[in-house]
């Protein structure tokens, strides 16, 4: 699998493409207009036009020849690569994209706020949640369970109850199986990744690939801030002066 971390804000148009807004699809460019704010519009863009152009360069194609299309769940897919499958997902201003040839994939990510942790309403979409999980593993179940329908096309709403989470006492969290949908096992890994920006990001891939991916930030110019080691290294995250902490051990997360 390859992964990739973009930060939208902070990648220049030209680095996507030489002629921005130049290889929007009509829908594409009719759901930016959409938007209230330019800011919004721009993010839209930008992720729209990353996207095609990570995976052009993986398969050695042109960014503007590229066609993707949706199922009608929405779950994007590649008509002319069949065996590469793809999934990407935004908060605010990052975009994560994953793509592999090992099966469906499903990936997440989400700043982490702790004026965001909200365990209501994550025991509400998954209520076989237990009531002794923390605060702390908010942000690992939430990424885990929407990669999670997002591999298997679901969603939240028809998908969440096929999803087997287990909640350790070490509060990290675990994906333990996918329900019906097929006999392959299926595993899951949180990486927290740090970002220029005030807050971390908590990733999730969801696939039938064993080893955590090898997450890459883009455009090449981002490898300047230093990152934590990533294959196998998962995070706890405490509250500090309203601040996440960071706490890395080791661990797998497979199914």
């Amino acid at each position: 699998m390859d992964a990739w971390l973009v930060d939208l804000d902070r990648t220049a148009p030209t680095d996507i493409t030489p002629h921005y807004p130049d290889g929007l699809t009509e829908d594409e460019l009719r759901r930016g207009a959409e938007f209230v704010h330019a800011r919004a519009a721009h993010r839209f863009y930008r992720a729209r036009l990353a996207v095609r152009r990570l995976l052009a360069d993986r398969l050695g194609s042109d960014p503007r020849e590229l066609r993707i299309d949706y199922d009608p769940a929405g779950k994007p897919h590649l008509p002319d690569h069949p065996g590469t499958h793809i999934s990407w997902s935004r908060s605010d201003g990052l975009l994560l994209v994953g793509a592999t040839e090992s099966g469906p994939l499903g990936v997440d990510v989400e700043l982490v706020r702790p004026e965001t942790t909200n365990l209501d309403v994550l025991a509400f979409v998954y209520p076989a949640m237990p009531r002794t999980a923390s605060p702390e593993t908010f942000f690992h179940a939430w990424t885990l369970l929407e990669a999670a329908v997002k591999a298997t096309g679901r969603g939240l709403t028809e998908g969440a109850g096929d999803v087997a989470l287990s909640f350790p006492p070490d509060g990290s969290v675990a994906l333990t199986g996918i329900h019906r949908h097929g006999d392959l096992p299926w595993h899951g890994h949180t990486l927290l990744e740090p970002t220029e920006r005030e807050h971390w990001a908590m990733t999730a891939f969801v696939s039938h690939e064993h080893l955590a991916p090898r997450l890459m930030p883009w455009p090449d110019h981002t490898h300047s801030h230093t990152h934590h080691g990533h294959a196998h290294v998962h995070a706890h995250i405490h509250a500090h002066d309203g601040h996440p902490e960071p706490h890395t051990h080791v661990h797998v997360h497979a199914g």
